[in-house]
């Protein structure tokens, strides 16, 4: 068999295992392995290529970074740090028409600066805004749909792990990532909360009444259960979510900001580190981790959610790893077949733009969304991607972030969409998949627009990493 067919063959393969359920770092392997026994014709020639390729796979000293950011994340999820920031979010954001929906957005946005992940931040805020935005008679799925749109900042606002798993894929700068992602982050949020006005003007009962100024509705962080009671308001819906395990208390603006003061300092101090030079990705992560550990104890993480947070990050540090194992080999298996760089040669020869060679990647991978999580595609496509891209001539930067914001309009849309389904197990019966999907359909055309944008516009993302010189 031709070496191009083999490609062909291993490629055909991966995608039919994931279409039947095969885990996706197995459906890797199995595909690697048959693509390069076909290429060999030899047993002994496979199995030290995949001896060679798991061994030196994970051993560069950049791949620290993922189970260190993982561990940061893990620490701040086990600590009241997005209650806090919700609080800080809300006092600034009361004034504005649908403030506690754009606070939402704000609060999640920052939280994602220091967890990482989109779904994390979907279940947990499932737990703190919705409730809240019920009571107060915000629309049930206005309400959904705000914190599963939100939840993805998590991946696009650094430290993120996408970021993490398309630098290593395809050997551009992590730390530049990092840089390049805060503005189309900043600018994302923006539209979510010109998407929640605009909804208020249009239909103020979706909305909910406005708080009193100067009031702060706080929950004590550590309160885990308490009686559900049926919310009043406008816009609720059964069955009917629990209201706010609150109490309304007078709280100084001074107090607020104070609390969440530390977690502030922790985003600065990484991001800040390595735009200034003063750290590495790897390095960075090892003081957000530190840091994240000390602030998440001052808070009053203790020894049982301690290890949970290491158990937690210790089996998604194992799956990660064998899924860019099994990447990593599958990319082997690629460019012995000499596939990618046929399909890099057609593509350039072609009569297509290189905006429609784009236009086209980001379809595939707004498609591959409804059925894959985030990081399968990244781990499936960017092999491919990557080469296109340079034969092209464009910058790896600003098509990694149109490559990640692409895959993450896949967490909200069904039938799979990974924020939904995260919230829907944590609200039970409370709320169905349906309501959120429909909910966070706003959200999705907030994040088309914002795509739009940055493909039309590649200085809101080049601008600041050229800052870096």
């Amino acid at each position: 068999m031709a070496d191009l067919a083999v490609g062909g063959v291993a490629v055909v393969a991966l995608f039919a295992l994931v279409v039947l359920g095969v885990p996706i770092a197995f459906s890797l392997f199995v595909a690697s392995l048959l693509g390069m026994l076909l290429l060999t014709g030899s047993v002994e020639q496979t199995a030290v290529l995949v001896s060679n390729t798991v061994l030196g796979g994970v051993r560069d000293y950049v791949f620290a970074v993922i189970p260190l950011f993982i561990l940061m994340g893990a620490f701040m999820s086990h600590s009241p740090a997005a209650r806090y920031l919700f609080d800080v979010a809300r006092l600034v954001a009361r004034r504005l028409i649908g403030g506690l929906a754009s606070a939402t957005v704000f609060a999640n946005g920052i939280f994602g600066a220091v967890t990482g992940v989109s779904v994390a931040s979907a279940a947990i805020f499932a737990r703190i805004a919705v409730p809240e935005m019920v009571a107060r008679g915000y629309d049930k799925k206005l309400a959904l749909g705000t914190v599963a749109g939100s939840s993805v900042l998590g991946m696009l606002i650094p430290p993120s792990l996408l970021m993490i798993l398309y630098g290593v894929l395809a050997n551009v700068s992590i730390g530049t990532l990092f840089i390049a992602g805060i503005v189309p982050g900043v600018l994302l949020a923006l539209v979510y909360v010109l998407t929640i006005t605009a909804i208020g003007v249009a239909r103020p009962e979706r909305v909910g009444r406005p708080a009193r100024p100067g009031r702060i509705a706080t929950a004590s962080p550590t309160s885990s259960s308490s009686a559900a009671t049926e919310p009043t308001g406008t816009g609720c819906s059964s069955p009917a979510l629990p209201t706010a395990r609150t109490t309304v208390e007078d709280v100084s603006a001074a107090r607020t900001m104070v609390r969440a003061l530390p977690i502030g300092a922790l985003i600065a101090l990484v991001l800040g580190g390595i735009w200034l030079g003063w750290f590495t990705p790897t390095e960075a992560a090892a003081v957000g981790a530190s840091g994240a550990f000390v602030v998440a104890v001052g808070y009053g993480m203790r020894t049982r959610a301690i290890v949970s947070a290491f158990r937690e990050s210790a089996v998604s540090i194992g799956s990660i790893m064998l899924l860019l194992i099994g990447a990593q080999l599958f990319s082997r298996t690629l460019a012995r077949s000499g596939l990618v760089t046929e399909m890099t040669n057609r593509i350039t020869d072609s009569a297509l733009s290189a905006g429609m060679v784009v236009l086209l990647f980001v379809v595939v991978l707004i498609v591959l969304g409804a059925v894959l999580d985030s990081s399968s595609i990244l781990l499936i496509m960017v092999p491919l991607m990557a080469p296109v891209v340079t034969s092209l001539g464009l910058d790896p930067i600003w098509f990694a972030i149109i490559v990640i914001v692409a895959v993450e309009v896949g967490l909200l849309t069904p039938p799979f969409g990974m924020s939904p389904f995260a919230m829907s197990a944590v609200l039970g019966d409370r709320a169905t998949v349906g309501e959120i999907f429909a909910g966070a359909m706003p959200f999705v055309l907030a994040m088309l627009l914002t795509l739009g944008l940055l493909a039309a516009f590649p200085p809101l993302v080049t601008w600041l990493p050229s800052l870096l010189g």
